[in-house]
C-alpha cells in the first residue's frame, strides 16, 4: 500500500489475507481463481462479490444467486443478494451462506 491511502479496509480468511486502499479500485472474492480472496465453498459464485471504496467509505456489492451475509460491529447481520452495503466499523463477511468459524472473513478498517 502507498503512503498516499490514508483508508484501507483488511480482509482475513483463514491463513489469507487482502488489503484494499482508497486509491485501489476494486477488491473480488469468489471461488474463481482469477480473484483477489480466493474463497472454495459449496455456496460461493465465481465472481461473488466485490469491495469498492467512494469517499472513503468501503461498500460491498454481491453480484451471486445465493447472497452474502455481514455482520457489523453493532453485531447486526444483514443478508445482501445483488445489492450493495457499507462496510463500517468492524465485522464479518460470508459468502452464499450463513456465518460461522468456516465461512467467515473478517474485516477490519485501518
Amino acid at each position: 500500500m502507498e503512503a498516499h491511502d490514508r483508508t484501507h479496509l483488511v480482509l482475513n480468511w483463514q491463513d489469507h489475507q487482502e488489503v484494499i486502499g482508497s486509491d485501489d479500485g476494486e477488491l473480488t472474492l469468489g471461488a474463481d481463481a482469477t480473484v483477489a480472496l480466493q474463497i472454495e465453498r459449496t455456496f460461493t459464485s465465481r465472481h461473488h462479490a466485490h469491495i469498492e471504496c467512494h469517499n472513503d467509505n468501503f461498500v460491498l456489492v454481491d453480484h451471486s444467486t445465493n447472497g452474502t451475509y455481514v455482520q457489523t460491529e453493532d453485531e447486526r447481520i444483514t443478508f445482501v443478494r445483488r445489492g450493495e452495503m457499507r462496510l463500517w466499523g468492524n465485522g464479518w463477511i460470508s459468502l452464499g451462506e450463513p456465518l460461522c468459524d468456516e465461512t467467515a472473513i473478517r474485516f477490519q478498517h485501518g
